[in-house]
């Protein structure tokens, strides 16, 4: 992380901090993506057991996996909504600093000593520093994330070609806190100091052994005046309109299908260094200061992939998202202490390379996907690399059953289990899936319409 000036700032304001990016959209570096519910309860695994309803977000020669005539099979997928939002649990900790006001309680705790100094008083300083350091210490020096996408898309399948076209929003971002060994030390020591003036220590003393605690005037300082944390928070909220198309070829006599989905993007940039001032740390205030740093881009990108179906039964797909590299440029107002102009900052989206291998019948289809570089963090959160195993079976063309597995390669995020569940009644699909891990939890549904 770069070297800045760190502005003094509450417990609440760095809570507020790291949730004014997650409110504004965030994720961990940006990954390859999981679009529908049928990919997140497999694990994310798409790139070869994908079917011709998904290859429009993950490997558009997908759409090319299909035989007979559209009119005649209804195969056709129309799906509204489509949503999927995965979070962090540091996002509750974060959420709940804010929520209770953990920092105001300790401050008014602090005051209600100093004008009435009572065991009961000395005891409410001690728990409101022992909330306000669980909490910080919940979410120290880690990566907040949510990762969301909300869409429609229609795709139309035909004898070995096929085509797709989607509207949707994808919201990334990151907030990476810096909580300080300086500032848990001196909530410990407030948590031990007024400990023992609950349990009726002598004042005198515990001044003489915590003498940074209290003031010249022999008063009770507020530790929330005096904290030093911070946090780095960026934020891409992405909207696209693709158009996808596939075909297949054969090649000595093995068939090779071809897929590229151009698409206009309107990409909203957010970062911030997070520094704030004393007298503005409620949400409205960070979450203002926050989207104050949004540059918007509009610009052209495309996705590319191939696949082939191999005896039959045996799939392998590799893909490309966004082809093209783009860095978008964010500005930072001025320091609000000094009045200095700050640089500015760039969030940045790359290429995301991935490949699979999969096994698919009629009713059961079981594949591996593997990024195939890390990914490139957007500022300075964590990357990832997924590895993905996920599987389907169906029962009578209406219930699937989905489980999924993913492992992330750098060690730098826990592993994932997930489930789901596909239903068709006539025309009328719907699709559901949950994942979690130790830090993240994820939800996805999507209901559509065969045609």
């Amino acid at each position: 992380m770069r070297k800045i000036n760190m502005i003094p700032f509450t417990g609440k304001a760095l809570a507020s901090a790291i949730l004014a990016s997650s409110l504004a959209q965030h994720a961990l570096a940006v990954d390859y993506g999981i679009f529908d519910a049928r990919a997140l309860a497999m694990g994310g695994t798409t790139l070869a057991v994908g079917n011709t309803a998904q290859g429009q977000y993950y490997n558009p020669a997908l759409l090319a996996f299909h035989k007979g005539d559209e009119d005649k099979t209804r195969d056709g997928r129309t799906y509204f909504p489509t949503i999927v939002v995965q979070a962090t649990d540091t996002v509750d900790s974060a959420i709940d600093a804010v929520d209770e006001e953990l920092d105001s309680k300790l401050s008014n705790a602090v005051n209600t000593y100093n004008n009435l100094r009572t065991a009961a008083s000395a005891g409410a300083v001690a728990a409101g520093a022992s909330d306000l350091r669980k909490v910080l210490d919940e979410i120290a020096n880690k990566d907040v994330s949510i990762n969301g996408f909300f869409g429609l898309s229609v795709s139309e399948p035909s004898d070995h070609e096929g085509g797709a076209f989607y509207i949707g929003a994808r919201v990334i971002g990151a907030g990476t806190s810096k909580v300080t060994d300086t500032d848990l030390a001196l909530l410990d020591d407030y948590i031990a100091a007024m400990t023992d003036l609950a349990a009726g220590a002598n004042p005198q003393t515990v001044a003489a052994q915590y003498p940074n605690l209290v003031n010249a005037n022999g008063t009770l300082k507020d530790p929330t005046q005096t904290l030093n944390s911070s946090a780095d928070v960026s934020a891409l909220a992405i909207s696209e309109w693709g158009m996808a198309t596939a075909k297949e070829f054969t090649f000595w006599g093995q068939p090779i299908s071809f897929g590229v989905t151009p698409k206009l993007m309107r990409v909203d940039a957010y970062r911030d260094d997070a520094n704030f001032n004393t007298s503005s740390t409620s949400i409205d205030d960070t979450i203002n200061q926050f989207s104050d740093t949004k540059s918007t881009h509009i610009t052209l990108n495309a996705d590319i992939g191939i696949a082939a179906i191999i005896a039959e039964h045996y799939r392998v797909g590799i893909a490309v998202k966004d082809l093209i590299k783009k860095d978008f440029t964010t500005h930072q107002d001025a320091d609000p202490i000094t009045g200095l102009e700050r640089p500015d900052l760039t969030v940045k989206l790359r290429p995301r390379s991935r490949m699979g291998v999969g096994y698919v019948t009629e009713n059961f289809s079981v594949g591996v996907d593997y990024d195939l570089q890390e990914s490139t963090p957007m500022a300075n959160e964590a990357p990832s690399q997924d590895l993905s195993l996920g599987a389907e079976y169906r029962l009578f063309n209406t219930l699937a059953l989905r489980v999924g597995y993913r492992q992330d390669q750098t060690g730098l995020r826990e592993n994932a289990a997930s489930a789901g569940l596909g239903f068709q009644w006539r025309r009328f699909v719907m699709d559901i899936a949950y994942s979690e891990s130790a830090d993240m939890k994820a939800g996805g549904l999507q209901m559509g319409w065969k045609f």
